[in-house]
């Protein structure tokens, strides 16, 4: 697999050229076409790209290093070259000649957008299972899922086509296919990245964000999705992404406890990446974590319900049977109960604080691996829980609080599927956490 730092390399001293990634990447593409990693995808578009890229670097001009690199898009990113459908049959076609904010930004930097990703419809769950596309396969065994909802662009990744691909994160959309796949995935704080023209599930925990081949890739695009955007007011006066320094030994407290149990072969590579690290680690259990989860659903629930009301009421046959039932549950939710989650939110990033002094808090990615493909229940740790569930079971603390967070693979299981393990910093603090994680990461997978 090759890494978008590699990529800019080979094209920065000519080894490679914009059109020879993007011939590439359209070959691995076709090759793999049985992952169903991709929605939208048009060669002679791609083509194009690239050659104009070819030409700005020939004449000595590229409009930045990630001049000609092929990047796929989730598709819930508005693409002004390709349709936004967000995988659902309920929406009509999102006019096209728009972009995103973090695409308009990436495209100005010449990076070829190659292509839309699948998604699991909406984003409205973790699987990826449920698309009008259909599902996405693991690249690691295709007879697993991918994890969702930034499916697509997981597999897309993790089968190298592309190094580099968009996600979107409101409860662990980019980290938990990262995770099962065993690749990277980056969640920015709430308010560093625009979400601006990003289909929303819920706006209070969305995150746009990247997911990578390598660790440093994602620190290659930070500068392009991070920043104030005037059409995104949660990103008022959020800081430029700043340089990635270097730390000493950091400070990790792994979280346990009633609600964060993990299946025995999950925890055996995750402690054993742990005890490789040397990191300096203390154990603690995170209190109320079933209050706090019931508060991150009712938030989800009450604002993907009403961002959907007037298409639902309009067009409830477009919605797949699940996403139409979450969408009618979510407005049974009364005001006082939206209120008290609201008030629990608080609570949690209250707590977090109070543990002490921490350079990141880490947990296993995922409970358990990779689920098959039609596998509804998981059983760990005494728990027997929907396969939705366990995809979230710990990726959705990162979104309550707001937090900064990011997937790295930490080994695998008996079976070979991969582990990964996650990593979240403090509120705003994302190039530490990036710091952080490059010096686990370097330890634990560079060491390997």
């Amino acid at each position: 697999m090759q890494t978008l730092t590699q990529q800019i390399e080979a094209l920065a001293s000519g080894v490679s050229s914009p059109s020879k990634l993007a011939a590439g990447a359209l070959d691995l593409a076709a090759r793999h076409s049985d992952l169903n990693a991709f929605v939208a995808l048009d060669p002679d578009l791609v083509m194009r790209q690239a050659r104009a890229a070819d030409e700005r670097r020939q004449g000595g001009m590229p409009a930045s290093p990630l001049d000609g690199v092929p990047i796929a898009i989730k598709d819930n990113y508005l693409t002004k070259d390709y349709p936004t459908t967000a995988c659902s049959m309920a929406l009509p076609l999102e006019r096209q000649g728009r972009d995103a904010t973090i695409v308009a930004n990436l495209r100005k930097a010449g990076a070829v957008i190659f292509a839309k990703t699948n998604m699991h419809e909406w984003a409205y769950g973790a699987t990826n299972s449920a698309s009008s596309f259909g599902a996405t396969r693991n690249p690691r065994n295709r007879d697993h899922i991918t994890g969702g909802s930034s499916g697509g662009s997981g597999a897309a990744v993790a089968a190298g086509i592309v190094a580099a691909a968009l996600g979107s994160d409101t409860g662990g959309s980019i980290r938990i296919p990262s995770g099962a796949c065993g690749i990277y995935g980056f969640k920015p704080s709430y308010g560093r990245a625009s979400r601006h023209g990003v289909l929303p599930l819920s706006w209070s925990l969305d995150a746009p964000g990247p997911i990578t081949a390598a660790l440093d890739d994602i620190i290659h695009l930070m500068p392009f999705i991070c920043g104030e955007d005037a059409n995104d007011p949660a990103t008022l006066r959020s800081p430029a992404f700043g340089p990635v320094g270097r730390l000493d030994r950091p400070r990790l407290i792994n979280l346990a406890g009633e609600g964060l149990e993990r299946s025995d072969d999950v925890d055996r590579s995750f402690l054993s990446a742990l005890r490789h690290s040397g990191a300096d680690v203390t154990n603690r259990e995170l209190e109320g974590v079933s209050s706090y989860f019931a508060a991150w659903e009712a938030i989800l629930h009450c604002e993907a319900s009403s961002y959907h009301a007037e298409l639902l009421a309009r067009n409830p046959s477009g919605f797949s049977a699940l996403t139409r039932a979450h969408l009618e549950a979510g407005t049974r939710i009364s005001g006082v109960e939206l209120l008290k989650a609201q008030r629990i939110r608080g609570q949690l990033t209250t707590q977090l604080n109070s543990l002490g002094d921490w350079d990141a808090l880490v947990l296993p990615t995922l409970p358990v691996v990779a689920p098959k493909i039609g596998d509804d229940w998981q059983s760990f740790g005494g728990r027997r829980v929907t396969t939705q569930d366990s995809m979230t079971w710990f990726c959705w603390i990162g979104n309550l609080a707001g937090l900064p967070c990011i997937s790295i693979p930490c080994g695998s299981s008996s079976e070979g599927l991969p582990v990964g393990m996650m990593l979240m910093g403090r509120y705003g603090q994302d190039e530490r956490l990036l710091a952080v994680a490059r010096w686990m990461d370097r330890r634990i997978n560079m060491d390997a």
